[in-house]
This record gives structure tokens, C-alpha cells and sequence, in this order.
């Protein structure tokens, strides 16, 4: 039996992901597919197979990435496992995936990526790129959330100085947030506004192509463009900025621990007491 089949017939429904997650676990299918020259079936999952899968992933992308794939093998693997369709139960090898240091973007930077949006060229949905850009950054920076929500943000769950993201769009799909806006992203937001059952971003184009225009606006703006520099670092701005204010980042981006908000929190904003300014200074004359 496919994987894939497995995963749409049984696996979603029974487990209840959302549809989303099912698009990541047939990310890793299709990766492993590559790698074998033809569909996975119930049967590759064993030691070996995933192992060598796992060790072409971390060559050819990253620890991380392979980690997530490792995640979603060993979930199907469990799962197949305990409804007898495999034989084995995983077996699969740690990988270490290393801690880096928290990079947000300084207030010149995220204002060099507005200047870099309002440049943007071509329509969406009728309205100047440039226009639905700045609403998009705004409602980002602003909010802290993720880049899901803000995209399907409803017209609707957009008042005067907040907004509303509902469950079924975030991470986890537990319970509405309501988080407020600056003056300039509601006026943002007010100048590609439709209809209450439209998205308050309107996107007209393959969701994949988010990443890659990103991408344009923040090599015209002379900043970096690679993974580590998308939507989810406007994310760990807002929550640097605000916990250097005396906020609780951990509350805003409705994380389950501090644990979790720290790896969003960038050093050179949310300062502490470095050694040498606490520590008696040697060599001086």
C-alpha cells in the first residue's frame, strides 16, 4: 500500500490534521519518492530505508528539515504499525539539529522592506501589489502572528484598531485571538478592502509564490532573502521588540512556554548584561 494513499485514506481522517499538515507529510512523501525513484509504500518503512532517506535529506538540505521529515515518518510508521499494516515499529536515528541564535530585523531594515514593497509592480486582485504588500508587512509586524493567518484573515475579522484570527486558521486550531493594529496598518488594510467574506490580504496567485516575492522585495532592500529571513522573522521582530518593552512575548505569540519564546527572542534587542560589563576588566594599564 502507498504511503500517500495510506495518509489521505486513513491517516487525516483519523487523526484529524488539519489540511495543511497533510501538504507538509506529501512534501516528505514526494521527497522520499525522489530519492527512491518511485512511490514509498507500507513496506519502506523499515530501519534502513528511512534511515538512508533521512541522511540524503540532511546532506542535500538541512538538520531541520530532515527532523521534520523524521517527525512525520515516525507518526505514519506508528501509525501503520499499530493497525498492523507494517510488520516493524520505528526505528529511526537521532538527529541533532543546532540551536541558532535568534535573528529578528531592526527597525531600518523592516522599514527598508516597506520602502523595497511600495515598489513592487503589476496588480493583485485588482489592486496595486504594492498596496497589498504593505498591508501584508503591517499586519505582520503588528501582530506577531503567522504568515497563515494573516493570508486568510477574513475583511470581516478586520475592525477599526484590530483584528480577529480565528482558530481553524492557527497553529494547533484552539481559540481566537484577537490582537490590535497601528494607524497606519488599518489604513493599510482599508485600501485593499472588499468584501467581509473576502481575505483581508487579497492574493490571487499559487500560495507558493508568497515566499518567492518576499524574496524580490527583500533583495531589492539589499537584505537578505534565504529561508531564515521570511515571514517568520518579521515574527521574532515583533516579539523581540516587545519583550524589550516590557511585554511578554510569550502571551503575544500565544506560545505554551518560555522555552518555546526564547528561540524567537534576538539578543541584540532584548539585551542582558554581558560578562565583561559585569566581570572585573584585566589588561588595563
Amino acid at each position: 500500500m502507498l504511503l500517500q494513499q495510506v495518509l489521505v485514506d486513513q491517516y487525516a481522517p483519523l487523526t484529524g490534521v488539519s489540511e495543511r499538515t497533510v501538504r507538509l507529510y506529501e512534501y516528505t512523501i514526494k521527497s522520499w519518492s525522489r530519492l527512491l525513484g518511485r512511490q514509498p509504500t507500507v513496506g519502506d518503512l523499515s530501519e534502513l530505508p528511512v534511515a538512508q532517506f533521512l541522511a540524503a535529506r540532511v546532506r542535500s538540505k538541512s538538520p531541520a528539515t530532515a527532523a521534520k521529515d523524521r517527525a512525520q515518518i515516525r507518526a505514519m510508521w506508528d501509525f501503520c504499525a499499530r493497525r498492523n499494516l507494517c510488520a516493524t515499529w520505528p526505528s529511526l536515528p537521532r538527529i541533532v539539529v543546532p540551536e541558532r541564535v535568534p535573528e529578528a530585523w531592526l527597525t531600518d531594515e523592516m522599514n527598508k522592506i516597506l520602502v523595497s514593497a511600495s515598489s513592487e509592480p503589476g496588480a493583485i486582485c485588482g489592486f496595486p501589489a504594492a498596496n497589498v504588500w504593505r498591508a501584508l508587512i503591517l499586519l505582520a509586524y503588528d501582530t506577531g502572528e503567522r504568515i497563515t493567518p494573516i493570508t486568510t484573515l477574513l475583511c470581516g475579522d478586520v475592525r477599526d484598531n484590530c483584528v480577529i484570527f480565528r482558530a481553524e486558521s492557527r497553529k494547533g486550531r484552539r481559540r481566537d485571538v484577537m490582537r490590535e493594529i497601528g494607524r497606519e496598518c488599518s489604513r493599510a488594510l482599508q485600501a485593499v478592502r472588499r468584501g467581509a467574506g473576502d481575505t483581508a490580504i487579497p492574493w490571487d496567485r499559487p500560495r507558493t509564490c508568497l515566499w518567492r516575492l518576499f524574496g524580490r522585495i527583500l533583495r531589492r532592500a539589499g537584505l537578505p532573502a534565504d529561508r531564515r529571513s521570511k515571514f517568520h522573522r518579521i515574527r521574532k521582530t515583533t516579539a523581540s521588540f516587545y519583550e524589550a518593552a516590557g511585554g511578554s512575548a510569550q502571551r503575544l505569540l500565544d506560545h505554551s512556554s518560555p522555552a518555546v519564546t526564547k528561540r524567537y527572542l534576538d539578543p541584540r534587542i532584548v539585551r542582558t548584561a554581558s560578562a565583561p560589563s559585569l566581570i572585573p576588566p584585566l589588561g588595563a594599564g
